[in-house]
């Protein structure tokens, strides 16, 4: 399951079930049937918000679909809200920074992480998580809710154990979904994990005992105010032929983009390591580069002298690339941009139409956000997606809600 055409064949056998969805999205049911499980290509971008919804509103009215639709941008909101509050970020890798060095010998900490507490339930997210490297959107919020109350461990703590092992780990949905859970994104407004909830939608394959949840815990401190920032600067004019566009883990399906895919390009692909996360995820997000390098015929590189050594051969400049969401990803690129300038070549970052037009909505809360985008994508039903070239091949795309399911 490492492959562009395996996630456009995944939301093929999907779109059926898409009107379904509102009615068994909240059910973690062995299998996961009821929901798409395509966030672990939608993560890295193999396959992109925008053809997901091209695709379902060619099967399905937006009425039928809208939840799909819903649960699809809540990643947009996520990432967009992020961008345009660097200093989220930056906070909760000093915090976490700190926070990690003190847990070192905390028992409570490693117990949780190990599923060795004293709550069967708990254990056994954990163990699905650590075994599989998924879990259920629904049973994300669950364990955040008990890690944060219950367990009364540090919520910086418990995202970054997530982020080691979901193979769709996403700094921006992962990291704000925890800060909702806690009570920061909507100040004052927690999500509570309660015995009922947790049994009627897992079929009662766990029903915590009475007593075993905390179910009046108070709002963690505010951490905020974090002032709005505009995006960074990017372009979507395309590059000149012949130009190099460096593609990454944030966007391995920029080759086809509007930006690239009608010219004569030279694509090399960014291999940084995983920072902070499992063997599995690793091997994962590497098959997934080595599908993308297949496609756009990309040699993969690891350092500035690499792509310098490149740029010489190529006899260019100047680099193209998709611009990283803040994360990881962009702090490797980053970096990665600084140590090129030194060789005397720099870096011109593009964007998506879909992100350019639609992150700078997420000001506020998700719903302000989604009757927005919701309007839009009335207005623009069909017409608007069929009519972009590099999605209407007929063959489909992505998707899912706020922690990533």
């Amino acid at each position: 399951m490492t492959t562009r055409s395996e996630a456009l064949a995944q939301l093929q056998s999907f779109l059926d079930r898409v009107p379904l969805y509102e009615s068994t999205r909240n059910y973690d049911r062995v299998g996961h049937a009821g929901v798409s499980q395509l966030s672990r290509w939608i993560r890295y971008r193999v396959i992109t918000e925008e053809e997901c919804v091209q695709t379902v509103l060619s099967r399905h009215t937006f009425a039928a679909s809208q939840k799909f639709i819903q649960e699809i941008v809540w990643r947009t909101y996520w990432k967009g809200w992020l961008e345009m509050r660097p200093s989220v970020w930056s906070h909760y890798l000093e915090e976490l920074s700190r926070l990690e060095e003190a847990s070192q010998h905390d028992a409570a900490y490693h117990a949780a992480c190990e599923g060795r507490t004293s709550l069967r339930f708990f254990n056994d997210w954990v163990h699905e998580l650590l075994e599989t490297g998924y879990l259920h959107n629904h049973t994300r919020m669950w364990l955040a809710s008990v890690w944060i109350f219950t367990l009364q461990l540090p919520w910086q703590l418990g995202a970054a154990f997530m982020y080691r092992h979901l193979l769709d780990g996403d700094p921006a949905s992962n990291t704000l979904s925890w800060r909702w859970v806690a009570g920061l994104h909507t100040p004052g407004k927690i999500y509570v994990a309660r015995r009922d909830n947790i049994a009627t939608y897992s079929d009662r394959r766990w029903t915590p005992k009475v007593g075993e949840l905390e179910l009046d815990p108070k709002p963690l401190p505010a951490d905020g105010p974090y002032p709005i920032s505009p995006l960074i600067e990017a372009t979507d004019t395309p590059p000149p032929r012949g130009s190099i566009v460096l593609l990454h883990d944030d966007d391995l399906s920029a080759d086809l983009s509007d930006q690239f895919s009608a010219q004569e390009l030279n694509y090399v692909l960014f291999g940084a390591p995983r920072e902070r996360q499992s063997t599995r995820v690793a091997t994962h997000v590497a098959a997934l580069r080595k599908d993308t390098a297949t496609r756009s015929k990309a040699e993969i590189i690891n350092t500035a002298d690499e792509l310098a050594a490149f740029t010489t051969r190529v006899e260019a400049s100047t680099i193209h690339s998709m611009v990283p969401a803040i994360g990881f990803e962009r702090l490797a690129l980053m970096k990665l941009s600084r140590e090129l300038e030194q060789r005397g070549v720099s870096i011109t970052w593009h964007r998506r139409g879909w992100d350019a037009s639609y992150m700078p909505l997420a000001r506020s809360g998700f719903f302000p956000f989604w009757e927005k985008l919701r309007r839009e994508l009335v207005r623009l039903s069909k017409s608007f997606f069929t009519s972009q070239s590099h999605i209407a091949t007929g063959t489909p795309p992505d998707a899912e809600r706020p922690n990533d399911d």
